[in-house]
């Protein structure tokens, strides 16, 4: 009887561990070289930082399908030539599921370790290729082209308060079930958002463009918004598809005043 009874808990237990192990096992989606929890993709950036001068903290930031992310990097993280960070997000939110080439965009800030402020950034905006997995980019290397900015960079222009980014977005006449949209604007690693009523919106404008403006009224941690810096206004929902459900655009600031206008989506 007593052997019996152990036989049965050894069979009860090995029965238990391999449930565990099923159930471990459906909530990660496995790849060549990758696992992804279920549910979920990321943005991997391999960040060159040889050229910098004894990097000692990154604040890196990332936008995609209608979520942004900040992350810091320091100490052994930056012993290498090379620094790697991953940021994961939701393949589905109330607004938008992830399809492939969506827009994103990331960019690495380094940092003075005693003042906090940027020394020089360096920015991509890219396409998801892998709505379900990883998607690596690379950021300060290369030359600069259309989506990146390549090589880190200093900003020496002169201050500007207060400044507001408007997100325009086109050529939304045609959708016959519009719904909310969610604007983004993010200047030097700082985000502002707001979820509007595109179709509300959309009829009160004379020009079928909506225009959405973006105040930031408080200064960066990591030092005041310069001429100089790079900006980014991104769109995100499911009623901009079929094309993407994330549209992103990027510039340089060029002038000191207070208004920003850029259009986020064209087509």
């Amino acid at each position: 009887m007593y052997k019996f009874q152990v036989i049965n808990k050894v069979l009860f237990s090995l029965f238990f561990v391999s449930v565990t192990l099923v159930l471990f096992s459906s909530s990660v989606i496995v790849f060549p070289n990758q696992a992804v929890a279920a549910g979920k993709f990321t943005i991997d950036p391999k960040i060159n930082i040889k050229k910098l001068n004894n990097p000692q903290k990154l604040k890196v930031v990332a936008y995609s399908n209608g979520e942004n992310k900040t992350k810091y990097l320091t100490g052994n993280d930056l012993n290498s030539n090379t620094a790697a960070v991953s940021f994961q997000f939701n393949q589905k939110n109330d607004l938008v599921t992830v399809v492939h080439r969506d827009e994103y965009f990331v960019c690495a800030y380094d940092l003075n370790a005693q003042t906090n402020e940027m020394k020089s950034y360096s920015c991509i905006e890219g396409n998801i290729e892998n709505p379900t997995g990883k998607n690596p980019v690379k950021i300060g290397s290369g030359p600069v082209v259309t989506l990146s900015t390549g090589p880190f960079k200093a900003v020496n222009g002169a201050e500007i308060k207060d400044p507001t980014i408007v997100v325009w977005i086109k050529n939304l006449a045609s959708k016959k079930h519009l719904k909310d949209i969610k604007a983004v604007a993010m200047i030097k690693g700082e985000f502002k958002s707001k979820i509007i009523n595109a179709r509300r919106l959309l009829e009160k404008s004379k020009d079928n463009i909506i225009k959405v403006p973006l105040l930031f009224d408080k200064e960066p941690e990591i030092g005041p918004i310069k001429k100089g810096d790079l900006f980014f206004a991104c769109v995100s929902a499911n009623v901009l598809k079929p094309v993407e459900g994330t549209e992103c655009e990027h510039r340089v600031i060029s002038h000191t005043g207070h208004i920003y206008n850029l259009v986020a989506r064209h087509d």
